[in-house]
């Protein structure tokens, strides 16, 4: 929580499971973000389209926190249904280990907020579902992030209504996807009243332009998400050692590309499990 308020555009890359989680932290990053389409993608081989289930979600949530020792967020979509669907939701995520929730206005089924076709619930019913959430959690510092889609269908004006409100009904941080431009940006950083979160994607395509975190931190954002970051650099990387691998039937080009033996033991902490076994021997 004391990350976000600083308001110095905090880092967070989306992770999709313990090993993408570890590396992120071996980085050096001080917070972490469960991305819903990189665990749809990940867990279900589908796209981000409201197919992932909350058990789904929980699931990666608990292998996830289990796995680092800095602060994670969960992705909780819609809430799952109503006010009372995203007070539970809420409930079992923090169970889960999250110390945060993204919450979003579309209606169901969801979709990525990069992807055409949105649509949104009314404000009132967002607004009830926060309420909801606020009451559910059981640490006052677990962070509500409400996210609205609003820009692509009611414009940047809707979108500030929709994020006063939401910020007004309790949430923590304001997450307006799919900002168009710098000055999309601006404008609700200056007009919203709450803390203000962005999305940078973590590749190319997306509908917000990419700037850098200094950037955001000089704009006054408070968060920055890089959603499929992870999930995007690993696919191209697998894709890359799987073509050599079927075209020449030989690996040693990528030697210097791959993570060593040594490299990955470390990242799964294999000298710690060592150490443990030690301690009890047989």
């Amino acid at each position: 929580m004391t990350l976000i308020e600083a308001r110095r555009a905090l880092p967070m890359p989306g992770v999709y499971d313990a090993f993408s989680a570890r590396l992120a932290e071996h980085a050096g990053f001080k917070a972490l973000q469960v991305s819903g389409f990189a665990a749809a993608a990940t867990v279900l081989g589908l796209p981000d389209i409201g197919i992932l289930s909350l058990r789904d979600q929980i699931n990666v949530v608990q292998v996830i926190t289990q796995s680092v020792d800095i602060p994670v967020m969960a992705d909780g979509d819609t809430g799952f249904g109503n006010a009372l669907n995203a007070y539970h939701t809420v409930r079992l995520l923090e169970t889960a280990g999250a110390a945060g929730v993204n919450l979003e206005d579309q209606s169901f089924p969801k979709r990525c907020g990069h992807m055409n076709g949105k649509s949104l619930i009314p404000i009132e019913e967002m607004v009830q579902k926060i309420r909801a959430a606020v009451a559910a959690r059981i640490d006052t510092d677990f962070v509500i992030n409400v996210r609205t889609d609003a820009i692509a269908i009611e414009g940047l004006a809707g979108a500030i209504e929709r994020a006063n409100a939401y910020a007004e009904a309790g949430a923590t941080v304001i997450f307006i996807e799919a900002i168009r431009s710098r000055e999309e940006s601006e404008a609700v950083v200056s007009q919203v009243k709450a803390p203000i979160s962005i999305n940078m994607l973590g590749t190319r395509g997306g509908k917000t332009p990419l700037l850098s975190r200094r950037e955001l931190e000089c704009l006054g954002v408070a968060r920055v998400s890089y959603p499929i970051l992870t999930l995007c650099a690993a696919g191209a990387a697998m894709q890359l050692a799987l073509a050599t691998l079927a075209e020449s039937g030989r690996l040693d080009s990528l030697e210097h590309q791959l993570l060593s033996f040594d490299e990955v033991t470390d990242v799964v902490g294999l000298s710690a499990e060592r150490a443990r076994e030690q301690a009890f021997p047989r």
